[in-house]
């Protein structure tokens, strides 16, 4: 009897020692599945940077191009008025 109980015992503990480890097992995988979460994010936001970079240095681009037209146009009205006065 005392050798069954024994058994029994040992059988039970060794369950639950698996029971815990798999529990412990399903927990790592759920925290790896967040950081990956997070990481998709970082990624993303770096891409959105990117891009906005991007779209900056073109509005740069573009006022830079229409300064130098105004500074033409303001040379050729200046011209007129000088021709127009003489």
């Amino acid at each position: 009897m005392y050798i069954i109980n024994s058994m029994n015992s040992t059988i039970i503990q060794q369950i639950g020692a698996a029971i815990s480890i798999g529990g412990i097992i399903f927990k790592i995988g759920q925290q790896s599945e967040r950081l990956e979460i997070i990481g998709l994010k970082v990624e993303a936001q770096e891409s959105k940077v990117e891009l906005e970079n991007a779209h900056i240095y073109d509005i740069k681009n573009d006022i830079t191009s229409l300064k130098s037209d105004v500074s033409y146009i303001k040379n050729d009205i200046h011209d007129i008025k000088s021709k127009l006065n003489s």
